[in-house]
């Protein structure tokens, strides 16, 4: 299952960086948290911003 998500600053909603995140398998279904937490892990790994300035958001679908 796939998921587009931004990423946001938290002060003014400022777009910084948009991922698709790519989750799941047949034993796990994973629900649109999951998808925002993984963004948010990875915005860390590349350095997009402080933890606590940023928020994601996913996007419906993606085919």
């Amino acid at each position: 299952m796939k998921r587009i998500v931004d990423i946001y600053k938290n002060r003014g909603r400022e777009l910084v960086w948009t991922y698709v995140i790519h989750l799941g398998n047949i034993e796990f279904h994973p629900a649109q948290v999951d998808f925002e937490a993984e963004a948010l892990r990875l915005s860390q790994l590349d350095k997009r911003g402080p933890m606590n300035e940023l928020s994601a958001k996913a996007r419906l679908s993606v085919k």
